[in-house]
């Protein structure tokens, strides 16, 4: 990622880009029955920890191919979110509510605090919001536009006794700055779990964030990963 190609983010020091992401982590146990912003918000508050693996695309006027990347993340409520790319290159990225660090395979950390840079967590709180089921403070910064994309009735895969949830998208079109001096559109789709991330930029560049083995348990974080969140 952050959400862009992460060499090329963090050696621009967009810091600022990395706090997006968490609004497709945020959205990730959206329910496909939440069709209304505060039956979103219900749900999203209930959810405290996801785990899955993610594969980004960006497409850039200044490349002839997209730069693609792969990974895994994990955001837990009361620790906030690591997005491990593994590839082309091991990159570490961890946001918390005050701090964020970032790893290039095994260099020291870059660890940056608000203080440091408040851009980075504005953005950061803005969609950690959307994780904490906060969409009065969305409604603040987009218009939000939740819709469904398949029927109503959700029906049950009896291979794997799992619920098969019906389809929907969030559309997020920024209403001031500077959210709006950069993206078009965030766009989510997904059913139980968020399956898509579309980042539509003012200058052309797109980045499309696809989402899979997305989870909840174990409910709790593992030794490892509570070590991640130290820093």
């Amino acid at each position: 990622m952050i959400i862009t190609n992460l060499t090329t983010v963090m050696s621009q020091k967009k810091w600022w880009r990395g706090a997006i992401l968490c609004i497709a982590f945020a959205c990730s146990s959206l329910s496909a029955q939440a069709m209304t912003l505060n039956e979103l918000q219900q749900t999203l508050s209930t959810t405290k920890i996801v785990r899955g693996d993610f594969s980004q695309s960006r497409t850039m006027a200044m490349f002839n191919q997209p730069l693609v990347s792969n990974g895994t993340f994990i955001i837990a409520e009361n620790s906030g979110l690591w997005w491990h790319q593994t590839a082309p290159m091991a990159v570490s990225l961890v946001l918390t509510q005050d701090k964020l660090s970032q790893q290039f395979d095994n260099q020291p950390a870059q660890i940056i605090t608000a203080a440091q840079n408040p851009m980075v967590f504005y953005f950061s709180h803005i969609f950690l919001a959307l994780f904490n089921g906060d969409t009065a403070a969305l409604n603040q910064q987009f218009s939000l536009k939740l819709t469904t994309l398949t029927p109503e009735t959700d029906t049950t895969d009896t291979h794997t006794h799992t619920a098969t949830k019906k389809q929907w998208q969030l559309v997020l079109t920024p209403k001031q700055a500077p959210l709006n001096k950069v993206f078009t559109t965030i766009t989510l789709q997904g059913g139980k779990f968020i399956n898509q991330l579309t980042l539509a930029e003012i200058r052309g560049d797109k980045t499309v964030i696809t989402f899979s083995h997305q989870r909840t348990t174990p409910s709790t974080l593992t030794t490892e990963e509570k070590r991640v969140f130290q820093f």
